[in-house]
């Protein structure tokens, strides 16, 4: 009985060893019970959402958590943006300009990845996500068409455009897909709203030793693939130890956000096709 029994307590104390103790990695106080960080506030799209360094077309790791991405088409690139305002889809895949769509039922709030240019692209507007380390990835996603993606691990030096694989095993540049639905016979999700967790642990089937979990910094990113927006409406991150995040209240944000102008210096809401004054922390055509 004593052996039985010692055999038992060291059972538990094993199950209690291997269940790692994760960390919402936003403040409890901008999430839901469920612990998501919804973008329906432009408080909380202030404190979490920057953009990647444009310049070099990468992760910015002393940006924001959250990054966005433009579209990288010549000579457009259209802009990914985030709009506490902004309406996605209802389950089926309607829009509000949809006739007799029900608009409480397109989720309100999201960052919208700019389309690319074509059905299979891989040069639509990106998610980037700038973790000081990670257990967990979930994304509440929504779009009128199927959703055609893929996910990137990135490195802070090389172009999310620039996958640098080298060698029989496509996974060993520094910026490479880790899974892609961007193909006629395969997609993300169909049209609608839908719920992915789970998103730190996929693979292509051949990359089984590649993960964004991680003890230490990893940048994520979600490219949309689809001549169509998809809509981000919600996030989720756990973390294998408690970080800090959104806290700086953001000297950045203390800062003007982009403005922009066209040759004549009047001010227009978004950039146009041709040449444009951006300004903001410095000042670019």
């Amino acid at each position: 009985m004593k052996k039985i029994v010692t055999l038992a307590m060291l059972a538990v104390a094993t199950m209690s060893a291997s269940a790692q103790t994760t960390y919402n990695l936003f403040s409890p106080t901008d999430c839901d019970a469920d612990g998501w960080l919804w973008l329906n506030t432009q408080e909380k799209i202030d404190k979490y959402v920057g953009t990647i360094n444009e310049d070099g077309y990468t992760v910015d790791p002393n940006g924001k958590v959250i990054q966005m991405a433009f579209a990288n088409i010549n000579p457009d690139y259209t802009e990914t943006y985030a709009d506490p305002e902004a309406y996605g889809v209802d389950t089926q895949g309607n829009t509000i300009l949809d006739e007799g769509v029900n608009k409480d039922e397109c989720i309100k709030g999201a960052i919208v990845l700019a389309p690319a240019s074509a059905m299979m692209a891989t040069n639509g507007g990106c998610l980037v996500l700038n973790l000081p380390s990670c257990a967990t990835i979930d994304l509440m996603l929504s779009s009128e068409a199927r959703m055609l993606g893929r996910t990137l691990m990135l490195s802070s030096t090389n172009g999310i455009d620039n996958d640098n694989s080298t060698g029989e095993n496509p996974w060993t540049g520094d910026t490479k897909s880790i899974y892609a639905k961007a193909s006629v016979l395969g997609s993300l999700h169909g049209a609608g709203q839908w719920k992915w967790e789970g998103v730190e642990s996929l693979n292509n089937g051949f990359n089984n030793d590649i993960t964004f979990k991680s003890e230490s910094p990893v940048y994520f990113a979600l490219q949309n693939c689809h001549k169509y927006p998809i809509y981000v409406h919600a996030i989720r991150i756990t973390t294998p130890k408690q970080e800090t995040v959104g806290i700086q209240e953001n000297i950045a944000n203390k800062q003007e956000r982009n403005a922009y102008y066209n040759l004549a210096g009047q001010r227009m809401t978004s950039p146009v096709k041709g040449i444009n004054i951006i300004a903001g922390k410095k000042v670019i055509k």
